[in-house]
Order: C-alpha cells, then structure tokens, then sequence
C-alpha cells in the first residue's frame, strides 16, 4: 500500500490540478470583480473566440487604471452595431457583471452575432468602484482626477474618515438650532427636511461621516476624486456643478468612450446598464428650456410666407406640411423638423419628442409582459431618473440613435412599510422623535424591505459619538451600496432573467431592403425607374430625434449603368425618414446605355442592399 502511495498522491495532485485549471478557464458570476478580475474576464472572453473577439484600450482613469472595450465581430464588414456601455457612475457593480454576462451570451449563441457587431464598456468608471471593494467602504461616483472642491491652496485634503469603526463611511447628525432635518415622526431612525409652511423649523444638521481635516469649518467638502464619468457627458451638461468637471469629456474615460463612438459610424443603436431605466419607464419629460418641437408659433417673417397665423401655436407637423406646401418641389422635399428649428431659431431639445416616446413606451409594456412571463416582479423601488450629462441621454439626443437603459437592481417594494414604522419608533433616540414631515416614501420602503428579508441589516442604528468639533453627535444611516447592489449570489439569476430582454430589442434594428421596381417605358429609349424600399425593422430609420439634428448616416440610394443618363432625379438619392415596417417610393426619369442598372443602398449603419435592374426587356 505505502508504495503504491506516491502514485494516488500524483493522481490526486493531477485531479486538483486539472479542477483548479478548469475554475481559471470558467468565467463565473458569483462574485462582484474588481477591475483586475474584469481584464482577466474580458481577456478570457477574447481568447474564447480570437477570430471574432477584440479587445480595445480606451482610456487610462486618472487613478492609472485601464479602461477596455470588447469588440464581438470583428469579422463582420457592412453591418450595423450595439454599442453596450455599463456602470459609468462607478457605484452599480450589478452593471458591470451584467456587462460581462451579455457578452458571454452572445459568444455562447450566434443568433444575435450573425449580422449585427458588438461593442461593450464593462467599466468606464474603475476608479470610483473601487471604493466598493476597499477595506473602507465608500459609495461614490468620481474619479481620482485632482479636483479642488472647495476652491482653496489645497486638493483632496478633506475626505471621510471611519470614525466608529465599523468599515463604512455612513451619516452625522447633530443637533443644531440652524439645522435644516428633524427626526420623522413615524420612522425615528430616518430624516426629514423641516417644512416652514407647516411651522416646522430644523433641529438637526447631517453630515458625512468624517472630521474637518483642512480647518475651514466644512467637513469633507474635498474628498479624494473629483469627476463623475456619468454626467461628464455633454448633452445637458451642468457647468460649475460639483463632480460634473470643468467641460464635457473633461474626463479621459469619456473623452476615450466618445473618441471611440464616434469614430464607429456604424453603431445603430446604444445600451446603458446602470442607474436609470428606459426599458420599465420611456425617458422622462418636463426638462424647461430647449425647444419646445410641438407647440410652435411662426415667426411674423415666415408667418406670411406659408399662410401661418403669428399668434397662432403649431405642431411641428404642420409647420412642416406648410412650408412644403409654400415650397413645392425639391425645396419642400427638404423641409424637415431641424431645418424648421435652425428658421425659428429654436434651441436644443432637452425633452423626448412624441414619435420616439410611440416606441419607448411600446417597448416598456412588452418588457414588463416579458418579465411577468419570467416570473419576475417588476414592484420594486424605482430606478433613479435619468441625469443631466449622462451617456445615456447623450446617446440619444445627440447620436440620435434608440438609447435604451436597463437597471438590472433596485430593491424590492415592501408589503408591510407599517412594520418598519413600528420598528423604528422601538429603535427612536433617547429624545423621541420630533414632530415632522413623513420619511421620504422611498426610504421607508427600503427599512421596510430590511426589517423584513435581513432583520434591518444594512441600515446602521445611530449611536452616539463625541466628534472632535461638532461635539455631541450621533453616527448612522443606510450602510454604502445598499440600494445598488444585491448579495452576490443573485448575479446570475438577476442578470439570466432581464438581460435577453437586451437581445430582443436588437432584433428592432431597421432593416432597408429594395423590395421591387416598376418601369415604365417613355418612348424614344427614356424609362421611369419606380424604385421601392422597405423598411422590415420595427424601428425607424432615423427615429424622430435622428431627424431633428442629422446626427446618423443618411441612406443613400444610388443608381449606376453604363452611360445612364438621368432626365429627372440623380444618381444618389437620399432617402430621408422611413419608418419600421414602412415602404418608401423613389422615382427616376433615366435614360439607360445598356439595359441593365444597378441600384443599391449606401450606409454605415446598415448591411447595403444591392439590386439588379433590367429595362427595355
């Protein structure tokens, strides 16, 4: 027995070896990565399938962090593509494994990378969530790029310190006659803002957790970091505001994610997972300011010029159909929704125009009805609003291209918030709670959703503390992350139910063919050249706000022969709007050398389209 040991040892030292280099090729999904774990991930995904996979270098963070990108179908030449972008305000790690999921689903099947590439930015953001796998955890959204916060000699000198010790960076509050919270009423452990129009006057101030490191009477008011790459872009970008930076793209990250867009013509349609959600909720509306696309007055100028009344308001539509009408011909055929707008002098638009809300909002029911099919329960805590300076609204208001976001976890709503309540008046400081506004909904909600699935882990209870300035105070709150980011253990399952959702929106790409051709013979060797092209995608090409600021590629419909001769019409034809599942008539007058002419689609965005004409018999 003793001799044959050594053999066993070397079979079981193979076993372990062999299971241990099986777990390394795996890509699994049961814990949150950091950075590091993402390249690795990502390089394994591009060794998988080295002829179709590419890895692209985008940016370093100001932090040194690599920022890369998967390219799937780097083989495909001629097709429109997806370009999938994640966790850009660094605080969702959800994303950025939700990310890396939708690309191993679409290396495991070919049906959705056949004729349509794939771009997708695990992680825009590394430096900013990093902060959830440091020894101190912090939620936050900016970068390490050096921002002096609070205009002083200094940077970064002010940050947040675990002063309780419990390896998170929560709340303070403490009692002040000029504060602006009080303890809610009907949840002591949350706060509220006092409301004057209801005589309540403030009795706390809130704070983070941390000490006035700088001397200068604020606490934490210039912590490590400065921009968040999730509103640095410049659709509705907010100057002076803090994390935003001094201008878009300021960030490298976003410099490097716009450089690379922008250079990729071809990408069709964008994705966003992160914070926000287009896919449960069309993009909100109500933005003041910009152009107003839909109640319109004409300028006296024009009013005359088309027939308008001055006083009168239009919708864009009608303007429209005015003016071609006042300009009949090639002149009216030109009149679109931007022109009208660079006439009137209107701004930019900072709202979703109706004919796009016809399809977020068509798209929103069938992803709740595809949820529901699942079993998945759409009552959860809504996802936060899309923000000013984000990719996503970025992607579609200045792309002009379908911009869908996908929140892949907020919490669930609670059945019983009055539990919570009653929790929380057992768990009221020493003082009792004030008289006050209720809780934001929101909050309690999550309390309740604690008490009831964790026992109230995640929220630390208030215990006093003796701050080094502000004296007496109390330190608590919701622990960092909560809200954002479910236990590991429900990546797989959150991310294998909503994420082919994703792939069926693809399938919505517009789809340009030319169906058919109708000649008719003129005489003397001269043709009219009837030619029909359809649409067999759901959406349209372009959708109303591609219209408005000409953003995307037009279609060109271009005619050749041998000394084809063109008596009315030319030989490339734009073919301006075309809706989903939508035919559109082009009409030449030609005269042909030879009896063949070639006609053909012409754009980046689309897989081209070439038909062989015959005339004259």
């Amino acid at each position: 027995m003793a001799k044959n040991a050594p053999v066993f040892l070397l079979v079981l030292l193979f076993l372990v070896s062999f299971n241990d280099l099986q777990a390394q090729n795996g890509i699994t999904f049961d814990k949150y990565k950091t950075n590091a774990e993402v390249q690795k991930t990502l390089n394994m995904l591009q060794q998988k399938a080295p002829s179709r996979v590419s890895l692209h270098k985008i940016a370093v963070s100001p932090g040194g962090e690599p920022v890369y990108l998967l390219e799937i179908g780097k083989e495909l030449k001629n097709v429109p593509a997806i370009f999938v972008g994640a966790n850009f305000e660094g605080k969702t790690p959800i994303s950025t494994e939700g990310a890396l999921y939708l690309a191993k689903m679409l290396l495991d099947s070919a049906k959705y990378t056949g004729k349509t590439k794939w771009y997708i930015l695990p992680l825009p953001n590394p430096d900013a969530t990093s902060g959830y796998f440091a020894g101190l955890r912090w939620e936050r959204s900016v970068n390490n790029a050096e921002i002096n916060d609070d205009k002083d000699d200094q940077r970064n000198e002010d940050g947040p310190e675990d002063l309780n010790k419990d390896g998170m960076i929560t709340q303070i509050r403490v009692e002040d006659p000029e504060g602006s919270y009080l303890i809610s009423e009907k949840e002591p452990r949350l706060m509220v803002k006092a409301d004057p129009s209801k005589g309540e006057r403030g009795k706390y101030k809130i704070y983070p957790e941390g000490i006035d490191n700088d001397g200068d009477g604020e606490i934490n008011e210039d912590g490590p970091g400065g921009i968040n790459v999730g509103i640095n872009f410049p659709h509705l970008f907010k100057t002076n505001a803090k994390e935003t930076g001094l201008w878009p793209g300021e960030s490298p990250e976003v410099y490097g994610t716009m450089k690379f867009i922008f250079g990729h013509p071809e990408i069709a349609m964008v994705f966003t997972l992160g914070t926000s959600d287009f896919c449960l909720a069309p993009p909100r509306g109500g933005r003041k300011g910009g152009a107003n696309m839909e109640s319109l007055k004409v300028p006296a100028r024009f009013a005359t010029r088309i027939g308008a009344n001055p006083e009168k308001t239009y919708s864009m539509t009608e303007v429209i159909e005015m003016m071609k009408v006042a300009m009949p011909g090639r002149g009216g055929s030109a009149v679109t929704a931007e022109s009208v707008a660079e006439m009137f002098g209107l701004g930019a638009a900072v709202n979703p125009l109706e004919e796009d809300l016809k399809f977020y909002t068509a798209f929103s029911e069938k992803y709740k009805a595809f949820l529901k099919a699942k079993g998945f329960s759409t009552e959860r805590m809504s996802a936060e609003p899309d923000k000013d300076g984000s990719f996503e609204l970025w992607a579609y208001y200045q792309l002009g291209v379908p911009s869908f976001a996908m929140n892949l976890f907020t919490l669930p709503k609670s059945a019983d918030p009055k539990a919570a309540e009653a929790k929380g008046k057992e768990a009221g400081t020493k003082e009792g709670p004030s008289k006050s506004t209720e809780a934001d909904d929101k909050e309690k909600g999550i309390l309740a959703y604690l008490d009831k699935n964790t026992g109230g882990a995640g929220f630390v209870k208030w215990q006093p503390f003796n701050h080094p300035t502000l004296g007496k105070a109390e330190i608590g709150g919701f622990a960092p992350f909560l809200n954002s980011t479910p236990p590991a253990a429900q990546i797989d399952s959150l991310c294998r139910m909503q994420l082919p959702w994703l792939l069926t929106l693809s399938t919505k790409l517009p789809d340009l063919q030319l169906m058919k051709e109708v000649i008719t013979d003129l005489g003397a060797g001269i043709y009219r050249l009837e030619l029909f092209v359809e649409n067999r995608g759901a959406l349209a090409y372009p959708i109303a706000m591609g219209t408005k600021n000409r953003q995307p590629a037009p279609v060109v419909v271009i005619l050749e022969g041998e000394n084809l001769e063109f008596l009315e019409g030319y030989p490339r034809t734009p073919l301006g709007d075309i809706g989903g599942n939508q035919v559109k008539k082009l009409t030449w007058t030609i005269k042909p050398g030879k009896k063949v002419v070639k006609a053909y689609l012409e754009s980046p965005l689309l897989t081209p389209a070439v038909k062989q004409i015959k005339i004259g018999g």
